[in-house]
């Protein structure tokens, strides 16, 4: 538990500084974790005689990281992504048929795929989140409220699961997930965002806000269920060990993987203000 402590005291800082600075901070911080964050999801793939290309999938993420960074409007992000999507589909299809020899063919074609648009694509919606709107600061602001209200998700549904938590909500995937700790989760969340709304500049009103916030408590509880299932299938406890005391990055960005892209097209195609 310390050690968990510790490294949240140093890492939330670095990332917030990152969020606040932006380029190329956040970019090279963003690229970091992708790369680690593929490579971590090509071990989830199980197969005795056979590995995925884990160059080739960081490559690939990392391109995502980017294309976002390249991009100019949401119309451009999902062009540039989409062009990014086919080519590294088309040079994985060609590594699959050349050298790929386990029986899993169907399987390891998932994974394959998968793990840079698992990581790289939903993860790239940072950086056109932070650069969105006209001002300097909504963006800014924006980013830093997805990322907050996911932590106060997490904190919530950790708390109230813990105090309270009687009926499991998803056993088969996370013994320790309660309905109990989901609806705490999901009320801080909204709350958070009706706190955050007072500080950050949003330019939307307030119960446009909550909605959001709302979403993101949501949303990004699907995320942490989601990479849980990724692991369950490949029977390990986290994905990895690079971060001491919360396992690997994917254990870290599970839930902001849906909740950043979430922030980024509800505040652009709903909410657009």
């Amino acid at each position: 538990m310390l050690r968990r402590v510790l490294t949240t005291l140093v890492g939330i800082p670095i990332l917030l500084a990152a969020i606040w600075w932006g380029t190329p901070w956040l970019v090279f911080l963003l690229a970091v974790a992708v790369i680690i964050g593929v490579r971590e999801f090509y071990r989830l793939y199980r197969a005795e005689d056979a590995s995925l290309p884990t160059l080739l999938g960081s490559l690939w993420a990392l391109a995502f990281v980017l294309g976002a960074q390249a991009s100019s409007d949401l119309t451009n992000f999902l062009t540039i992504s989409s062009g990014i999507f086919i080519v590294g589909a088309f040079v994985s299809f060609l590594w699959l048929v050349a050298f790929h020899k386990s029986p899993g063919f169907t399987q390891a074609s998932v994974y394959l795929i998968l793990g840079p648009v698992y990581v790289g694509f939903l993860l790239s919606h940072a950086l056109v989140l932070r650069e969105t709107g006209e001002s300097a600061t909504f963006g800014r602001d924006w980013l830093l409220f997805a990322l907050l209200v996911t932590f106060a998700t997490d904190t919530g549904a950790f708390l109230t699961g813990r105090s309270i938590g009687r009926h499991k909500m998803a056993p088969a995937i996370s013994p320790n997930k309660t309905w109990e700790g989901a609806i705490g989760g999901f009320v801080l969340a909204v709350l958070a965002s009706l706190a955050l709304g007072q500080l950050l500049d949003l330019e939307l009103a307030r119960w446009q806000q909550g909605l959001i916030g709302a979403t993101v408590g949501v949303v990004s509880q699907l995320g942490d269920l989601s990479e849980s299932a990724l692991k369950r299938i490949s029977q390990v406890k986290d994905a990895g060990s690079i971060i001491p005391g919360h396992g690997g990055i994917l254990d870290r960005v599970d839930s902001l993987v849906l909740s950043i892209p979430a922030v980024y097209y509800l505040i652009n195609l709903v909410f657009k203000p």
